[in-house]
């Protein structure tokens, strides 16, 4: 099972340290771990993102997200990959922050060069893109990770042309 956490911090100064503190106790079963927040020369957004990609340890998962959950002012999603189904498509409200998670089948390089070929196509609705080498139902995978912005439109066509492409399985968080 492959498990990404997504998490908000709506007050980065005032939730930040109580975050901070619950991943270092954590810290054993997060394999990878990115955080972000706007910054500019003008503008320093007090609102965070962070994602987590977690090892299989479901217990510990269970209880770092109980442990989260526990601090006001943040919000958690989840994206698991545990089965083949298919991406059931939800709808997103306008404005909605997405995160798209791919897991593509590494042992066919056509279908690597299909995603890579669509993402590159959709790559002004892509504002972070993270890659991680995964192990999916013991074969060679790669754990693709989107933070989406821009066009509703574009977003919606560039999870439909991924739901097209076999040998992937597509996930979705939103906010």
């Amino acid at each position: 099972m492959i498990k990404i956490l997504a998490i908000k911090i709506i007050d980065r100064i005032k939730e930040a340290g109580l975050t901070q503190e619950i991943l270092s106790k954590y810290a054993g079963i997060i394999t990878t771990r990115l955080g972000f927040h706007e910054l500019t020369t003008e503008v320093c957004s007090r609102e965070a993102y962070i994602l987590l990609h977690l090892s299989g340890n479901e217990p510990g998962a269970l209880n770092l997200r109980s442990d989260l959950k526990k601090i006001g002012g943040i919000e958690i999603r989840e994206m698991t990959f545990n089965d083949n189904k298919p991406f059931m498509n939800f709808p997103c409200e306008e404005g909605s922050l997405r995160f798209l998670g791919l897991l593509v089948d590494r042992k066919d390089p056509d279908i690597v060069k299909e995603v890579q070929k669509i993402l590159t196509a959709f790559g002004c609705v892509i504002r972070t893109r993270l890659g991680v080498n995964e192990e999916f139902f013991g074969s060679p995978a790669g754990l693709i990770i989107l933070e989406l912005m821009g066009d509703e439109i574009q977003m919606d066509l560039l999870e439909k042309d991924l739901q097209g492409v076999g040998k992937v399985l597509l996930r979705k968080m939103v906010f």
